[in-house]
């Protein structure tokens, strides 16, 4: 078979995400061929694509060192680097290649991207309208823009740049599902009615279809039609609860594992080194006000919010977790130790970008299973737990779409939810019992009905100094947000979603009992 032909054929597999058949068939021609550049480049992005980064590296190299004027594995380069969280290098390796290229849209495109990654996002908009405007106003690029422009709240350029993006492919559906957050329904139905035209006349593949449906029964939720909203959340979670392999016996067995090891660990005192920035952790279920809770934080004048990240499940899955079961003795063998290594390793992720303010916000509502590693490790820590009217929780959890089925494929069934809700609970309880000075237990029902007060009382347990931005944190762009809170985050507080879920009780009172007795 002619070459070209083949390696076009491998290019389609690579597009299909046939990564392993990529690989092989490319380690098997360059057995063949040694000396053809783009095969190494293919191989390295199939790499990339199952995470093996450090063998993409390698890939790369190889093509660059046969073709020195091909740019795409020099790109591809840099964002391995990226991925390896090799940030100097990545960036110093872009810089480089737009000396060379200061016109090459796909390069100042990944570029931008690298900006996102390290939460730079007002640099990644610059970077992104340049590389639209070099593109003539490709789509893909015109998407990133439109969600970088969100991150820094500036939310009627997103709206404009996601029209944009429908002027040219009307039956975008991530366009369509971001506008929907944008518009009160009340005021103009014009977008519903396009969206239930696009359900009903549109062949959609699962998700999408499912994405429709959740923005769709937002729509009717703005007009206040609650049993067609209903529906529609109904009909969303269906089709990704049908598709979603998603099993709580695994979460289930780490909670129950955690309760058990520090039923037996007693708080030390630590002697250890720790860094002496100020982590205040906020956790809780999702959806029960934690985005909020930062944005009111990091609008004090000596606080940075980072918003949801993974740096404590990553050090603790690596030091304290096997096969996952919790290595009880490991943590005995560092309480006694000098050093602290998980603090060490929190903070070696935390450096990467590079935040300069001594206290620090980290928003990930499931460190809620991690607190006692928190009191053990971080003696400088503030742990903000967060509670909600269970119904309002629970209902806010069943309307919206997670894109992290990691984490949350558990919310697309309701019996998942309440079960969720039992385990959070019973573990809550456990630390509020065995930690009941070291956990702020804020109501978030409380702080939107009197925020003043319960702001107060929250920046005195963190020991931070009044400071009236917090009351205005609505204004802050300093904390990141990347979640379905986006928008909300960025409104000043209101009242009206507490006990919203009244709204829903003809439809969901079944589910509202079994709350009633777990909580």
């Amino acid at each position: 078979m002619d070459i070209d032909k083949k390696i076009y054929q491998i290019n389609i597999k690579l597009n299909l995400k046939k990564f392993d058949e990529v690989i092989s068939e490319c380690k098997k021609l360059i057995k063949k061929e040694p000396n053809i550049s783009i095969l190494y480049n293919i191989c390295g992005l199939a790499l990339q694509g199952k995470k093996e980064h450090k063998d993409s590296f390698n890939f790369f190299s190889k093509a660059i060192e046969i073709n020195k004027n091909d740019f795409a594995p020099k790109i591809n380069l840099a964002n391995s680097y990226m991925y390896l969280n090799d940030f100097k290098n990545a960036e110093k390796l872009f810089q480089s290649l737009l000396i060379e290229q200061p016109e090459d849209y796909i390069l100042i495109a990944n570029y931008a991207n690298f900006k996102r990654k390290i939460k730079d996002f007002k640099s990644a908009v610059k970077l992104y309208k340049n590389s639209a405007k070099l593109s003539k106003n490709q789509h893909m690029i015109l998407n990133d823009l439109a969600k970088s422009y969100q991150n820094i709240g500036e939310f009627e350029k997103s709206k404009k740049t996601y029209e944009k993006i429908l002027e040219q492919n009307p039956n975008s559906i991530e366009a369509h599902i971001s506008i929907n957050r944008l518009i009160d329904y009340s005021k103009n139905q014009d977008h519903l009615n396009i969206m239930l035209n696009l359900y009903d006349k549109l062949e959609l593949n699962f998700n999408d279809k499912a994405l429709i449906c959740f923005a769709i029964g937002k729509a009717f939720e703005d007009i206040k039609n609650y049993k067609e909203s209903f529906l529609f959340f109904k009909k969303g979670n269906k089709l990704i609860e049908t598709s979603n392999n998603y099993n709580l016996e695994k979460e289930k067995k780490l909670l129950k594992n955690i309760k058990k090891s520090f039923e037996v660990l007693d708080k030390g005192i630590c002697n250890k080194k720790y860094d002496k920035r100020k982590i205040i952790f906020i956790c809780g279920l999702p959806r029960s006000g934690t985005t909020l809770v930062e944005q009111i934080l990091s609008s004090h004048n000596e606080v940075i919010g980072i918003g949801e990240v993974d740096y404590l499940e990553k050090s603790i899955n690596d030091i304290f977790i096997q096969n996952d079961k919790i290595l009880n003795q490991r943590i005995k063998e560092n309480i006694d130790s000098n050093k602290n290594i998980l603090n060490e390793m929190y903070f070696n992720y935390m450096n990467l970008y590079n935040y300069k303010s001594k206290v620090i916000t980290d928003k990930t509502p499931h460190n809620f299973r991690w607190i006692g590693f928190i009191n053990l490790f971080f003696p400088n820590a503030k742990v903000v737990s967060c509670e909600r009217n269970i119904k309002d929780n629970f209902l806010s959890l069943y309307k919206n779409y997670f894109a992290s089925i990691k984490h949350m494929g558990w919310s697309f069934d309701p019996d998942g939810i309440i079960e969720y809700c039992k385990m959070y609970l019973d573990l809550s309880k456990f630390w509020k019992h065995k930690y009941s000075d070291y956990i702020y237990q804020l109501d978030y029902d409380k702080l939107v009905l009197n925020s003043e007060n319960e702001v107060i009382k929250l920046l005195k347990f963190c020991d931070l100094p009044w400071d009236p931005n917090c009351l205005s944190h609505h204004k802050n762009s300093k904390a990141v947000i990347n979640t379905v809170s986006i928008y909300q985050a960025r409104k000043p507080i209101y009242s009206s979603s507490s006990n919203f879920s009244k709204h829903y009780e003809a439809y969901l009172n079944d589910y509202f009992k079994k709350l009633s007795a777990i909580d």
